[in-house]
């Protein structure tokens, strides 16, 4: 059997472990669209209240991306272009809550399209990253072949 190197151990475990959420996220969204996970004030309160702290960093973490030149080189943007939508949508659905307080199948519509939508944009980084690796898993890499005598101070 033929031995990994160090680069394609970290693009399979990168990888792996998309996938892994991809796969949890397309389940949590047909429990929702089926109404297997029911509905409930207080947890859908809780929750409207940290979505819409996530859609906020997301759109900042995509602006942040975009605005700055050394962070561009350590991530994916495709990745904070992906997700934005998700972030947009995340606030109009909190936003629609908190005004109209909809009807529960509103709930598990909207969530489980934004659980869906979320699987497949991890189902489709898991395998594209495995090809084009973020930059910073590879600098990561780099960092660990250096050899630590470069550090040391010479004797007297």
């Amino acid at each position: 059997m033929k031995k990994l190197d160090k680069e394609t151990k970290h693009k399979l475990i990168y990888s792996g472990e998309l996938a892994l959420f991809a796969i949890l996220f397309a389940v949590f969204s047909v429990l929702k669209f089926t109404g297997t996970i029911g509905h409930n004030a207080t947890t859908a309160l809780v929750f409207n209240i940290i979505t819409l702290a996530g859609g906020a960093w997301g759109i900042i973490d995509f602006i942040w991306a975009v605005s700055s030149k050394k962070r561009q080189q350590r991530i994916s943007l495709l990745d904070k272009i992906l997700l934005l939508p998700l972030a947009l949508f995340i606030i109009t659905y909190d936003l629609i809550c908190f005004i109209a307080k909809p009807e529960p199948i509103f709930y598990s519509t909207m969530i489980g399209a934004a659980f869906a939508y979320v699987a497949v944009v991890y189902c489709f980084e898991a395998v594209y990253h495995f090809y084009h690796p973020i930059p910073g898993l590879l600098e990561d890499d780099e960092e660990e072949e250096k050899p630590e005598n470069s550090q040391e101070k010479p004797e007297k």
